[in-house]
């Protein structure tokens, strides 16, 4: 008979805590499988600090041993997360299997305030998995013996755990302090590259709420090529990723709710805005990411003015703007030569750029942007303003 344990949680993160855990199960229960399943909402916490797909991710990087199997299942369910709905999910999955059931000591001890718990018990085995501790241990085999056992089988298993909690890790990142040791080190980039447990990681959850799979990514990426180019270009690091983050927002904002977004506002577009959609979402975003975040006026503008440019950029604009150019996941035919540009100066990659871009627009017969045109004015100035101080010969 195959067994096998469920192991619900948070998991808000995934700790070194819980991957003892989940191998101490598989060994003194000697599984075919453990089963993980992050928790959309559990009626015993008030709800959690990473976006649902971030735990789903973050467990299956951590949980990634032979026998281990992180199912979204509640999370995909939605709503409050009720044991009894996860235990006939998986009895249905597996109908001839011997399934236990993993919990701490403190939900052990209140197992028949539980919803449907008698029903629970018919479908598997609750395991208490508590310190060993003689006294723990012989108080969690009386209360199973007084209150369980008549229903059904109930174990307790002895367990030495690690004194960490995730309520401890996401105050220490907020923070700032170090986490060495507390998480397993697969999940540290991770955890960086989406700022999880911080502002910024507020920023990443509402853009993945709000855009498709494939342009959450592509606002991520941006992110990261925008705070590289910052390090680079003398600019705000932080700034420049949350700008990133941020700049697609409203991407995907349906047309007919983008004129009322603008009408609400009193935004008045120009003929030849009205008729390219295309700049909308800059514009809305700009307004936007003031409305609904703490963020600064710099980062807004550069949202603004990431799509059409314009004259006198700050280096964060320009650094928004060749950052969406340029970005990891781009793959149009000359980005090489873009990317190799933004190496040398942000000017002589905003050159290219602006210069696709107004020979596409011509070539469709659309009207170029003013902003555009006069951007794209001012770069040629400045580079070749550039090129005549290197013509100069140094002893004149």
């Amino acid at each position: 008979m195959m067994r096998i344990c469920i192991f619900g949680g948070s998991f808000d993160p995934p700790h070194a805590g819980h991957l003892k855990l989940a191998r101490h199960l598989i060994e003194a229960l000697s599984l075919d499988a453990l089963l993980l399943i992050p928790a959309a909402c559990s009626p015993f916490k008030s709800g959690t600090h990473a976006a649902d797909f971030q735990r789903l991710d973050m467990c299956r990087l951590v949980f990634a041993d032979e026998k281990m199997e992180v199912l979204p299942f509640e999370i995909e369910k939605g709503g409050t997360s009720y044991t009894i709905d996860t235990v006939t999910h998986i009895r249905a999955l597996y109908p001839d299997a011997k399934i236990y059931l993993a919990m701490g000591a403190d939900q052990f001890l209140c197992f028949v305030d539980w919803r449907q718990w008698k029903d629970i018990m018919r479908l598997a085995t609750p395991v208490a998995v508590c310190r060993s501790s003689q006294n723990m241990l012989g108080a969690l085999e009386a209360y199973a013996d007084r209150e369980l056992r008549a229903h059904g089988e109930a174990v307790v298993l002895p367990f030495d755990p690690l004194e960490v909690s995730s309520t401890s890790i996401r105050r220490r990142i907020t923070m700032g302090k170090s986490i060495d040791g507390l998480l397993p080190e697969v999940l540290l980039p991770y955890i960086e590259k989406y700022r999880v447990y911080t502002k910024d990681g507020n920023y990443v959850r509402a853009v993945h709420e709000k855009l498709s799979e494939y342009r959450f990514r592509h606002s991520m990426a941006v992110a990261e090529t925008a705070e590289k180019l910052a390090e680079k270009y003398g600019a705000d690091p932080a700034a420049a990723y949350t700008a990133g983050v941020l700049h697609d927002i409203l991407k995907e904002q349906p047309p007919a709710e983008a004129l009322a977004f603008f009408e609400d506002r009193g935004v008045t577009l120009t003929p030849l805005e009205r008729g390219a959609p295309k700049l909308w979402h800059a514009m809305a975003g700009a307004i936007y990411v003031r409305e609904a975040f703490d963020v600064s006026v710099e980062i807004a503008e550069a949202i603004r003015w990431h799509t059409t440019g314009k004259a006198h950029m700050t280096t964060l604009e320009k650094i928004l703007f060749v950052a969406d150019f340029i970005s990891e996941d781009r793959e149009y035919p000359g980005v090489e030569d873009m990317r190799r540009r933004a190496q040398t100066s942000l000017e002589l990659a905003m050159d290219e750029g602006l210069r696709f871009t107004i020979e596409e627009l011509k070539s469709r017969g659309a009207p170029v942007h003013p902003d555009s045109l006069a951007c794209y004015e001012e770069i040629q100035k400045e580079l070749q303003k550039e090129t005549d101080r290197k013509e100069i010969p140094e002893n004149e």
